[in-house]
């Protein structure tokens, strides 16, 4: 059996993990997947040892899918932080249910893989932040 992507679900407050546990529901219980939830009194610094500590210890090897709540927010920008200085993390901002759980379907695929299959099945609703980012840098580049 190919090995699993492991994933982490980041937001602010309980929605990561109660997106979790309605996957669970509906597809059983997921192993390497991690919830890093932000309270309103969670410390930025904490947070985002946490975030970084969590991703290295689910890490197999092979990649890290983080998918976050939205862009602009902490839970994005701290992982974009690890995504600028690590090259096997795909970083999602805008997911749901139905993006988690397709991710969750097809984590026996190549990170790069799974990043096309979230494009393909949501273009609309979830976007590749690394994209985003290069886009900008490349745009600034042009200035």
């Amino acid at each position: 059996m190919p090995t699993e992507i492991p994933v982490i679900l980041a937001s602010h407050g309980p929605f990561a993990q109660g997106a979790l546990s309605c996957a669970e529901m509906l597809l059983g219980k997921q192993h390497n997947v991690a919830v890093v939830a932000l309270q309103p009194e969670t410390n930025i610094n904490d947070a985002r040892i946490l975030l970084a500590d969590t991703c290295q210890a689910i890490n197999q090897g092979d990649g890290v899918v983080i998918l976050v709540d939205m862009m602009g927010g902490s839970p994005c920008n701290l992982a974009s932080e690890l995504l600028l200085t690590h090259d096997d993390i795909l970083l999602f901002c805008g997911f749901n249910i139905p993006t988690l759980l397709e991710v969750l379907s097809n984590r026996d695929l190549p990170l790069q893989e799974i990043g096309k299959v979230i494009e393909e099945v949501f273009p609309g609703s979830c976007f590749n932040v690394g994209d985003r980012l290069q886009a900008e840098q490349t745009h600034s580049m042009d200035l």
